[in-house]
This record gives structure tokens, sequence and C-alpha cells, in this order.
């Protein structure tokens, strides 16, 4: 059995896992499922993954007719190390083409699940991906096609990969945010309305590790760390826990060297979060975990605060108190090179239709970029538009050195692979593009993205 996974299994309460697709549910609806390990090597995590078709239920909504990774939405969280390779003998159960998108995750092109670089792969077909797995982080998967249409249906999983020094806590809880829009049968739509064509498909069902009004337990005084990811089409969270702070630790690829902490959180699509709260509060009490109202564009700032989940005091003793992680090392900063590839994000109607553009092209047509293997390289993105687009590269991590002309203080200096560019402002990240193939930058609306706010950088 893969060592990690060995691990991970001896702690499901902290970790929210089951020992093996086929063991039953646990009592804990917010866990996700692990997976079997193929491979007897304790350096290799090698899995079969299935996407099919199956039901589900939404809470009081007739069950719904989703899709899924072996069985279950989410999909299998998948436990591993630095170092680990990982191998996934994939098949398409389902009745059109798909592909998988392994989001944050630097690896070879050919691995990256983007049709640049990976036909289709058909119904009944199937194919494998491999990769090592370079960095230390929460990363999640998905599809690269059709992907408003085949995340929604519920195709999305996460990958927990642990570095040599985690910090420590009472409890670790990874907590998939999703949104999803069903018909009074139970169907997940696939209209699009224009708010939905605008903003992304908001639906008014919120859910967590894909169950709505969840519930997490946690004993008062334990220290929780929250590993955050926002899988959702369009929605931003902009997190609240009244009555305490959260301590922001690190975001997509890395720690902050100094952890900062806030009263709200905002974690855009595509965005992951790794975040401690000491839960504080008397036994059998709630707190509820807020979505706050956050003016992403075109006068959305004013809708109401939504439920998402509510933390429940257990009557556990309480823990001996653990410090809360308060530094990590420096983040190596990169170069800042001289020029740079210049990014403008628009919004523009044709006819009826709301296109998105990247240099006043929609994808297809937008030009790549061309840069050369091993060069660091600027990219200046200016949004021009009216709203808010959190911007995501394939392949490499970024770093954000400057906001409308203003430096990024050092301590704030973190590896990205997703960010938020507010309306009409401008942003400069600096990336090293250091493995050859063709890469996808897009909008992480994936409305957005599949309406044309989609680009390629060949590095080569």
């Amino acid at each position: 059995m893969h060592a990690t996974l060995a691990a991970a299994l001896t702690v499901c309460a902290l970790s929210s896992c089951v020992s093996s697709p086929s063991t039953p549910a646990p009592a804990d609806p917010l866990a996700l499922r692990a997976v079997e390990d193929l491979s007897p090597d304790p350096g290799v995590l090698e899995l079969d993954l299935e996407a099919r078709e199956t039901e589900k239920s939404y809470g009081a909504a007739s069950p719904t007719r989703v899709w899924s990774y072996n069985g279950s939405v989410p999909g299998p969280l998948l436990d591993a190390k630095v170092g680990d390779r990982v191998v996934v003998h994939f098949k398409n159960s389902l009745p059109e083409p798909t592909t998988i998108h392994w989001h944050g995750i630097r690896l070879p092109a050919a691995m990256d699940g983007s049709l640049a670089m990976q036909d289709p792969i058909p119904p009944g077909g199937t194919f494998e991906y491999a990769f090592t797995l370079k960095d230390a982080g929460l990363f999640w998967f998905h599809p690269h096609m059709r992907s408003d249409i085949q995340v929604q249906k519920g195709l999305y999983g996460v990958i927990r990969v642990r570095g040599a020094d985690e910090p420590a806590a009472d409890v670790e809880r990874v907590l998939v945010l999703d949104d999803i829009r069903l018909a009074a049968d139970g169907t997940v739509s696939e209209t699009l309305d224009d708010t939905s064509k605008m903003m992304g498909r908001e639906g008014k069902t919120l859910l967590v590790n894909g169950v709505p009004n969840a519930r997490l337990s946690l004993a008062p005084g334990s220290l929780a760390r929250l590993r955050i990811v926002n899988v959702a089409n369009g929605r931003f969270f902009n997190l609240r826990l009244p009555g305490h702070k959260l301590r922001v630790l690190g975001t997509d690829g890395g720690h902050f060297a100094k952890p900062r902490d806030v009263d709200t959180l905002l974690v855009s699509p595509g965005e992951r979060y790794d975040v401690m709260v000491r839960v504080e509060g008397a036994a059998g009490s709630e707190i509820p975990l807020v979505n706050e109202a956050y003016d992403r564009g075109h006068e959305s700032g004013g809708a109401a605060p939504m439920e998402i989940m509510r933390v429940a005091l257990s009557s556990e003793a309480r823990p001996a108190e653990l410090p809360m992680a308060a530094a990590f090392p420096e983040t190596a900063r990169l170069a800042d090179p001289s020029g740079g590839l210049a990014v403008t994000l628009d919004e523009i109607l044709r006819g009826e239709d709301v296109i998105f553009t990247i240099n006043g092209k929609a994808f297809p047509d937008v030009p790549p970029f061309a840069v050369k293997l091993g060069e660091t390289k600027a990219i200046d993105i200016d949004n021009k538009s009216e709203m808010d687009h959190p911007f995501h590269l394939h392949g490499f991590f970024f770093q954000v050195v400057s906001r409308d002309g203003v430096a990024v203080a050092p301590d704030e200096l973190v590896d990205k692979d997703t960010v938020v560019v507010r309306a009409k402002s401008k942003m400069r990240i600096v990336a090293r593009f250091d493995e050859a193939g063709k890469w996808m930058y897009h909008c992480h609306i994936l409305e957005h993205g599949e309406a044309g706010m989609m680009g390629e950088i060949h590095v080569e």
C-alpha cells in the first residue's frame, strides 16, 4: 500500500477520507472518498479513475443525474507527498468526449489535459496520465473541454500533496466549495440565461464537499486547518466565520512568509487557500460560515449574505492548545525582466451574445505568445472590463509583483496559478517557463473561458 495513503487511513477523522471505494460510507457526510492504491511502491500512487454518470441527491430536490469520478461528487481525494509518481488509468464512460486537467500541478504538457496538447478522450476511451509531484499544496482536477457543463455536472476532485514540514493542527479538513443550479425536477440545466452568460453560472444550492446545508463538527478550542478550494463555475466565495479571525497561511502554490489574520477571505473560482482558525464557543452551539456579498462587477455587490455551512461545536474535551503557525520561509523572488507579454481582458456585445476577449480576440482566434524554454517572463494584465476575472495559467506558478503599479511587499510574495484581476485594474505577474509545450491561460469563470477569454503560450 502507498505509504502516504496508509498513513492517511489511520487519521481518517482528521483528513476526511475512507479506506477504499468498497467500504461503507462514513458517518461524516463531509468525508471525501479515497482511492485504492494499485502500486506496492511507496513512492507511486497508482489508481483507476472513471468518469461516469450516477445519481446524487442534493437535499430536498429530486435525485439528480450527475457526472462523477468513481461514482462520487466530488471525486476522490488523492493523498500523496512531494516526489511521488502519480499514475492514473482513466476511462471515459460518459456519452461525450472529455479530458482531465490537473489544475495547479506542474507537469509535462502532454499530461495537462488541455486540447492544445491532448486529443479528446472519446466515450469508452482510455488514457494514462502520469507525472511526478513537484510541489506541496492542494490541487484539483477537472475536464478541460465543455468545462462549464462538465464541471457543473460534477466532474471535479482534489489532490493533497504533503511537504516535509506541514503545520500542526488538531484537525485538518478539505473543504470543496461549489454551488449548483437545479431545475424543479432535479436536473442540471445546460441553458445559459443572460446573467449566467455575463457572470458565470451561480446556483442557489451551496455545497461543501457535495453536501448542501453542511455541518462540520469541531471541538471547542481546537485548532482547525482548513484546506479550501473553490470549484464553482462562476461564484466567488467571500468567507466569514462570525466571531473568529481566519489565519491565512498560504494559497495555490505555497505559504506566505508572514501569515495574516483576516475577517473575510475571498476565494475566486479555481483558487485554493490554506487557513487556520481556533474555534471558540460553547459546546452544542453552532457558528455559520457565511458567504458575504462581494462586488465583482455589474452591480453584484448587493447580493444578500448566504450561509455555506455550520460549524457545530461538539462536547469533546478542550484539547491542549497548539500554537498557530506564524511564519514560513520566504518565497524566492523571480527576477522581474524588462518588458513583458501584454494581455488585455475585455467584454463585448456581439448581437445578443457576450464575447469575452483577450487582446481584442476571442479564442481560438487569440494569437499565441512564443516564449523560449527556461525564460523568465513578465505578463502585464490589463483588465478593461467591468468585472473581476480570475486569471489562471496552466503548468507554471507565477508571482504577482505589482498591482496598478504598486509593488507587492516581500512578505506578501507567494506562488500562484490563479489570481483575481479586479475590474478596471492592472497587474504584473512573473513566471519562469521551464517546461516545453503549448500552455493555456484563461479566465476561470468557466463560461468566460468557453466564450472566448482564453489563450495559449507556446514554450520551445
